[in-house]
């Protein structure tokens, strides 16, 4: 988890946290993580549109709502956070530049963090929601 793992890079430097992160995260995780982001969306956008189509309660469809906007803005923020750890497939030793991308990945990072966290809250909301109604 990168809210576990970006603050070594300012324990152990910037240059070899571009070759940490080269190798842990830039390896199958090229493939990976944008193949379950995708299915986790399309998984919340099917259950959404089936919940509208069968017009469910508000007090259902509000929360769902919710965590798909939590969804779409965590892609918003990776478009933004992505390029910048992609930096590092090709990054040189320039440790000012290392320093810029990793904090410019650390900061659309915190804020991917904080829309997980919407809709993860919003999740359990939808939870709680569904058990009332049954």
């Amino acid at each position: 988890m990168a809210t576990v793992k970006l603050p070594t890079r300012k324990r152990i430097g910037f240059v070899a946290y571009a070759r940490f992160a080269r190798r842990n995260d830039l390896g199958n995780g090229i493939v990976v993580y944008p193949a379950v982001a995708v299915l986790a969306l399309l998984i919340l956008a099917a259950a959404t549109m089936v919940a509208y189509r069968l017009q469910v309660q508000r007090a259902i469809m509000l929360p769902l709502l919710t965590a798909c906007a939590g969804t779409f803005a965590h892609f918003l923020c990776t478009t933004q956070a992505a390029p910048n750890m992609l930096y590092l497939c090709s990054a040189t030793g320039d440790k000012e530049l290392l320093t810029r991308k990793l904090d410019a990945f650390a900061m659309w990072h915190a804020l991917r963090a904080l829309f997980q966290f919407l809709t993860f809250v919003s999740l359990v909301w939808v939870l709680a929601a569904v058990c009332g109604a049954a």
